[in-house]
């Protein structure tokens, strides 16, 4: 096999939580993988409601520290949070005293920022994301597509290797979805960014994806992964969808884990 270079590297990411009893409860367990370079733009992890994927999310943005592994990104480790893999949670933090321009110039503020920018200005990704015309418009907190593309700019002004995007379309009804979907799929190639995508989702994750990172829950592993090869598919009719669907089903029916999984559009 040939030795790929990897963009990034997840390495035996454990972590075990302690309450103030001294009881002990993990909830990762061993979760290792790779996102070689020559990766599908977007990858999925398709996880089980209380499985941890936040949890190791904010582990790999080094917010959260792992009790036992490592997150290599580009052959270092990455320790600390610098702007290089940036996290949209599932709650897009948008101010909403602000507009969109302002609340994407809230970044300019930070060192970081400072230190990545240098392929994007405001302008640019506020017309990426599909925010042109709206730049003096304030964000709702119900309006979560329109709370997600400013967080996507926000998030693209640091020129991140990695974004981490933590069931963020969960809320959104299907119209909306379908348009974030879109939006999703056209920014990825447009920018040199992989995304890493964490869904209970299944449908959303072939919609998306190009590969699919299975996750079980109690503690939370990575057991299987499957490749999409077929062109992203949006007739979720489609016997190509239906595929790669069953194969999902079956995959979690065996780790007996499908009660908790999301089948719906």
């Amino acid at each position: 096999m040939i030795n790929q270079e990897n963009i990034l590297e997840i390495s035996n990411i454990t972590k075990i939580f302690s309450d103030e009893h001294g009881t002990k409860r993990k909830v990762l367990e061993g979760i290792s993988f790779t996102v070689p370079v020559s990766s599908p733009k977007i990858t999925s992890i398709i996880a089980p409601f209380g499985a941890g994927k936040s949890t190791l999310f904010k582990i790999i943005a080094g917010i959260e520290t792992a009790t036992k592994g490592e997150v290599i990104l580009k052959k270092e480790k990455y320790l600390q949070p610098n702007g290089k893999i940036v996290l949209i949670p599932e709650r897009s933090s948008t101010l909403p005293w602000l507009n969109v321009r302002k609340n994407i110039e809230l970044l300019y503020r930070l060192e970081t920022c400072r230190k990545n920018n240098g392929s994007h200005d405001i302008n640019e990704l506020i017309a990426l994301v599909g925010l042109s015309g709206y730049e003096n418009h304030y964000p709702y907190n119900s309006s979560f597509g329109f709370r997600f593309r400013i967080s996507l700019a926000r998030a693209l002004l640091l020129n991140p290797i990695v974004l981490l995007l933590d069931d963020c379309f969960r809320k959104m009804d299907v119209a909306t979805r379908e348009e974030i979907y879109n939006l999703l799929e056209f920014v990825s190639k447009k920018v040199d960014t992989h995304f890493l995508l964490a869904t209970t989702n299944i449908i959303e994750a072939i919609r998306l994806s190009g590969r699919i990172l299975l996750m079980s829950k109690a503690p939370g592993r990575i057991y299987k992964e499957i490749y999409v090869t077929d062109e992203h598919i949006t007739d979720y009719n489609d016997s190509r969808f239906n595929k790669y669907r069953q194969s999902i089903e079956k995959a979690f029916s065996e780790e007996k884990q499908l009660g908790s999984i999301n089948f719906s559009i």
